[in-house]
């Protein structure tokens, strides 16, 4: 299956560097997020399905700029970057690479954001864990989280594997639903109507 950028790219792009127009520096930074984050989830696709792996990350973004008038640049970029570390097959490269060009907050909100490797064992602990420190994260960190699992769950209301679909719902209403509901209210209905549509 070839990898390239569709038009939702695109326009996604586009999109997200509307409201920094005014500021080039801003531009930049947005730009040079998006630049990277093209060349860590290259060749990689939505679960089983024909969607680069970057419209995630711009639609994580998108919902923080248009759902969420979110237009910090910063917040942005790590949203457009959430998943590098967990995508990239150099973990010191990107690191030295996130803190040289997005600054040590942008950096700091990506590694609170990084999933743990688990298994079966040790799955539930870490997971714990993983939740409890973002529940004492910045707000920052917080948005993008929520609009991650928005995402996701908007996208497994189509999945035909509905087992994993289901095991997504319960997760997310175990561990993220009380974390909306702290963080945003617009957040938690949205995510509890994304997930009511999970069935």
């Amino acid at each position: 299956m070839e990898w390239n950028l569709n038009n939702f790219t695109k326009l996604a792009f586009t999109r997200l560097i509307q409201p920094f127009g005014d500021d080039l520096n801003d531009v930049v930074k947005v730009t040079k997020a998006f630049s990277y984050a093209a060349n860590v989830y290259s060749g990689l696709f939505r679960n089983e399905s024909h969607e680069p792996y970057i419209n995630h990350a711009m639609k994580v973004a998108l919902i923080l700029s248009d759902e969420l008038n979110v237009h910090d640049v910063d917040t942005i970029c790590a949203a457009i970057l959430h998943e590098a570390i967990e995508k990239s097959k150099n973990d010191d490269e990107i690191i030295e690479f996130l803190k040289a060009n997005f600054g040590e907050n942008v950096y700091d909100t990506i590694k609170i954001l990084t999933e743990p490797r688990t298994n079966e064992e040790n799955r539930e602990k870490l997971l714990n864990k993983y939740f409890e420190n973002i529940s004492k994260s910045p707000k920052m960190s917080r948005f993008i989280k929520l609009a991650d699992r928005l995402d996701n769950a908007r996208f497994l209301k189509n999945d035909i594997k509905k087992e994993k679909a289901l095991r997504y719902k319960e997760e997310t209403q175990k561990y993220i639903l009380p974390l909306a509901e702290k963080t945003d209210d617009t957040m938690a209905l949205k995510l509890s109507i994304a997930l009511y549509e999970i069935k």
